[in-house]
């Protein structure tokens, strides 16, 4: 084939393809009109919110120690065990707290007879002084040691008061209704002053403990109500407030603790990890109804009106706000789109707009 030849087939095949475009172009655009409803994607306010990590814990969780020395005598709770409050938990041997009351009563004793004796004599100096037969010194000498003797009575009675109320110490009780989470000693072992012997976890009151970030801190409003879902109660919404956020941060990861009171729900226990959305502010954006999404080659879109041709156009979608979806980019607000989208309607199909949606 000659070169003009070749040329001349070459410009007759593009030509024919051209023909053959817009004969398609024709048919789909000048086919009959599809009738769908519109409506006008809208701008509103949605909130910005703030999601985080976090785990419940209660706010009663007591440590039970012993504040005297001596071995336990009785412990018969285990770890699990529900308590009320005023139950017995741990009753230590009081052998050695009872002698010391014992010998704190004999020393009241001693000094009260002591004082008794000093203010004899002093009453008796007192009544001879005046005649000349006891010397003004020896009665000043009396007083003095009746003053010593009555001293040493009221220290006397405090070493009593304060060895009854060992006595006290050597039975706990449960200062919460809760559970038994730790049992650190068994019965006969020693309970020394300051030592862990329990942990009890009181249920009255729950905290959803996390952490918030630097960035955000200043943003965050104690007063607005808060969101938390448990991931193992198939996230469940618990509506919590703030009730207050610790304000020193940790000079590593920069986050602040903030806890959220929880509700009295039997289905939550501490140890649970959950997510808090913490509302920062409202944020105009442009949301479009549910059913005007559509998914067009694994791809999700709208069809938007230009004129009357439907022309798809991808979206980059946000939130669930119910009946609606948040628009994050792809669409801006006034324009016209299809409310309700059928298998019929393809890029380029003639739309008749009918009864207007939303």
């Amino acid at each position: 084939m000659t070169k003009p030849a070749r040329s001349f087939f070459v410009l007759s095949l593009l030509i024919l393809l051209a023909a053959c475009n817009e004969k398609a172009v024709n048919d789909q655009t000048s086919g009959k009109p599809i009738g769908a409803p519109v409506t006008t994607v809208e701008v509103v306010d949605i909130p910005v919110s703030y999601t985080v990590p976090g785990s419940v814990i209660s706010d009663g969780r007591i440590v039970v120690s012993s504040r005297v020395v001596g071995f336990i005598e009785q412990l018969d709770v285990r770890e699990g065990q529900k308590v009320s409050r005023g139950d017995l938990l741990v009753r230590i041997d009081p052998s050695d707290i009872d002698e010391a009351i014992r010998q704190a009563q004999a020393g009241v004793r001693a000094s009260q007879e002591d004082l008794e004796d000093a203010e004899r004599d002093a009453q008796r100096y007192a009544t001879l002084a005046p005649s000349g037969a006891v010397a003004s010194e020896t009665l000043r000498k009396s007083r003095v040691r009746a003053d010593i003797a009555r001293a040493a009575l009221d220290k006397a009675r405090s070493a009593l008061a304060a060895a009854e109320a060992q006595r006290s110490y050597a039975t706990i009780t449960s200062p919460v209704d809760g559970v038994i989470v730790s049992v650190a000693r068994r019965r006969g072992e020693m309970a020394t002053a300051g030592s862990t012997i329990l942990i009890v976890e009181s249920r009255e009151v729950l905290l959803f403990k996390a952490f918030v970030s630097e960035r955000n801190l200043a943003l965050i409003n104690p007063n607005t109500p808060v969101v938390v879902r448990i991931d193992t109660l198939s996230d469940t919404p618990f509506a919590g407030h703030i009730r207050g956020i610790v304000p020193s941060g940790d000079e590593i990861t920069r986050r602040y603790e903030i806890n959220i009171v929880l509700p009295n729900d039997p289905s939550l226990v501490p140890g649970m990890f959950g997510r808090t959305e913490i509302v920062l502010g409202m944020q105009k954006t442009p949301t479009i109804p549910r059913g005007a999404l559509v998914r067009r080659g694994g791809i999700d879109g709208v069809f938007v009106l230009d004129g009357k041709i439907a022309r798809f156009r991808w979206l980059r979608t946000g939130r669930d706000l119910g009946d609606s979806v948040e628009v994050v980019a792809g669409l801006a607000g006034g324009e016209t789109i299809l409310a309700v989208v059928n298998d019929t309607v393809r890029d380029g199909s003639v739309v008749e707009k009918v009864e207007r949606a939303r």
